[in-house]
């Protein structure tokens, strides 16, 4: 794992203007509530780990597995159908490479700190450690949902939706720069382990309640939309069509710059 030192706030090559990021902050978001049942809306966050033998597929406890990613980063391949028209696992950008470049072209663009910086590294290693979630996919969703911006505000589409991903009615909502590293890490706890209020990550991927069979592409359907279009997961089910197909290029490299799904004809 690389020490923290990499992390770096100022870099010189962000003094030239960077194109127009096409990323919605924060992403558009259904209500999860829609086709869950009341068994999900509880959960208790912190301590919940997949279990679904077919979700762990998913996940590598390595943080160095996988390709450099992109080298056009601004590259942007359309996907869409079902799960398995969407890129394997062998085709992924390693996580280090990957929070370095996100680093870039988001984490110092919206204004994060070094320090918090560091955090939200910190925060995605432990709570993937912990509910055995790929730190690639955290970290997709969390740049896929706010950009990394650590003072993203709410959205309410039916459910308050806050925090870097942008988590299903968390109690703490607020970032709290004096308690910086906590505060960070219970965001990150908030989207992948659940909240009391609904599900995270980790009940999608335990094939709770839309029957994700704990498939990677249909669980980020079901976080985005909250029911899933099993043919088809560019059917944005009321939220974002281009969702599943951006999260995937981001664990390619894409740095959500350029035209993005904007150019694949989703609904």
């Amino acid at each position: 794992m690389l020490s923290l030192s990499f992390l770096v706030a100022a870099l010189a090559g962000l003094a030239t203007a960077l194109p127009i990021n096409f990323a919605s902050v924060p992403e558009r978001r259904s209500t999860l509530r829609h086709g869950v049942p009341r068994s999900l809306f509880t959960r208790n966050g912190a301590g919940s780990v997949v279990t679904n033998p077919t979700a762990l597929s998913f996940y590598d406890p390595t943080f160095s597995d996988g390709t450099s990613g992109y080298s056009t980063p601004n590259t942007y391949k359309c996907y869409s159908g079902p799960a398995a028209n969407f890129p394997p696992m062998s085709t992924w950008m390693n996580f280090d490479a990957m929070f370095n470049r996100n680093q870039q072209y988001s984490l110092v663009v919206v204004g994060d700190t070094g320090p918090e910086q560091g955090a939200i590294y910190n925060a995605i290693v432990s709570v993937s450690q912990q509910a055995k979630v790929d730190a690639r996919v955290i970290l997709a969703v969390i740049i896929q949902e706010s950009t990394g911006n650590v003072r993203v505000g709410c959205t309410n589409n039916g459910v308050e939706n806050c925090g870097l991903m942008q988590s299903y009615n968390p109690p703490d909502p607020a970032y709290n720069p004096n308690n910086m590293q906590a505060s960070i890490t219970q965001m990150v706890v908030d989207g992948t382990q659940g909240t009391p209020a609904g599900p995270g990550l980790v009940q999608l991927f335990n094939n709770a309640g839309l029957q994700t069979g704990g498939n990677l592409w249909d669980v980020l359907r079901g976080y985005n939309s909250g029911s899933i279009d099993f043919n088809n997961l560019s059917d944005p089910e009321g939220a974002t069509a281009s969702y599943v197909s951006d999260v995937a290029n981001r664990l390619l490299g894409w740095n959500g710059y350029g035209n993005g799904g904007t150019v694949c004809g989703f609904a």
